[in-house]
This record gives structure tokens, C-alpha cells and sequence, in this order.
């Protein structure tokens, strides 16, 4: 699965935050990269490459009315547009800009992506 889609087909904004492997990140010993945010309009998708056509992504998401889709699986995010390997720490200032959120696990072999609802 080259593309992975998010669609958005709940009543309000939504902001999704999604982990895949990408082997530029093996340097530190855990290949996964996490990414935010894909800012949807309700009724909009758009879509992210899986560049390495791994199976396995996984997903974060809230919305502008306090909705959440969350997990089991803890990554890193900001509030900020960010991209960072899951195995970096990072410090501004001597403050981490980043908290944990459960993310759910996506199989790209049955799905080609998210429907939110």
C-alpha cells in the first residue's frame, strides 16, 4: 500500500497524528517515525505515503468538539506540525515540547486507511 487515506467523515475539524516505519530512523534502533498533523475538514481526505509498503501504521486523532480516536500504542506529539523518530528525545530550552498519546494500529493489508466518524 503506497498511500494511506484519512478521511473525515465527522461533523467536525479534525487533526490526525499517525506513526509508520521509515528506515531512516533505524540509526537510533527503532525504525518508526511519527507525524502530525493532517488537518481535515469534514467531508475532506487526503492522503500520506507509506513509502516502505509496510503493513503496519498507526493512528492518532482529535477533533475540534473534543472527540478522540486513541490506543494502546504510546508515541510522542506536539501541538505544533512536527516529524520526529519515535527514539529521539527531544528538549527546548530544557522543557520536552512533546506528551504521550495512545495511538490504534492499522493493518494496511485489509484497509487502505482511516474513516473517521
Amino acid at each position: 500500500m503506497a498511500d494511506v487515506r484519512f478521511t473525515n467523515s465527522h461533523g467536525s475539524k479534525l487533526y490526525v497524528a499517525y506513526m509508520r516505519l521509515d528506515h531512516n530512523c533505524d540509526f537510533c534502533g527503532d525504525p518508526w517515525d511519527v507525524l502530525g498533523w493532517v488537518n481535515l475538514d469534514p467531508g475532506e481526505t487526503e492522503t500520506r505515503p507509506n513509502d516502505t509498503n509496510n503493513r503496519w501504521l498507526y493512528y492518532y486523532a482529535e477533533g475540534e468538539d473534543s472527540s478522540v480516536w486513541s490506543g494502546p500504542f504510546v508515541a510522542e506529539v506536539r501541538p505544533a506540525r512536527f516529524e520526529k523518530c519515535v527514539c529521539l528525545g527531544v528538549l527546548q530550552g530544557g522543557v520536552n515540547p512533546y506528551h504521550d498519546v495512545g495511538m490504534r494500529e492499522l493493518d494496511l493489508d485489509r484497509f487502505g486507511g482511516v474513516t473517521f466518524t
